[in-house]
C-alpha cells in the first residue's frame, strides 16, 4: 500500500500524471490487470492514492521512481561539476 508521503515522492519525480510514464513500463514488462489488459490511468491512480493494493505494480512504480531519482541526481552532480569549476 502506497502511503501519502510516498505519493508525494512519486509525484515529485514522475509529475502530476504519473500513469503516463508507468503504464508503458508495465506493458513492456507484461504486467497486466486481472482481465489480461493494460492498466488504465484510473487504476494506476487508485494504486498511487492507496485505494487499491497491487504488489507487482507498486514494485514497478518504486523502480521507476528510483530510476528517475538517479537520473535527476546524475544531472545535479553534472551541473555542480560543470558550474562550480573555477575558471582561469
Amino acid at each position: 500500500m502506497i502511503k501519502p508521503s510516498e505519493k508525494e515522492i512519486i509525484v515529485k519525480y514522475l509529475g502530476k500524471q504519473p500513469s503516463r510514464s508507468i503504464i508503458p513500463v508495465l506493458n513492456k514488462k507484461r504486467i497486466f490487470n486481472a482481465r489480461g489488459k493494460s492498466f488504465s490511468p484510473k487504476s494506476i491512480q487508485d494504486i498511487i492514492n492507496g485505494k487499491t493494493e497491487n504488489f507487482k505494480v507498486e514494485t514497478q512504480i518504486v523502480k521507476i521512481v528510483e530510476a528517475a531519482q538517479k537520473i535527476e541526481n546524475d544531472i545535479e552532480s553534472l551541473k555542480q561539476e560543470v558550474f562550480n569549476k573555477k575558471f582561469l
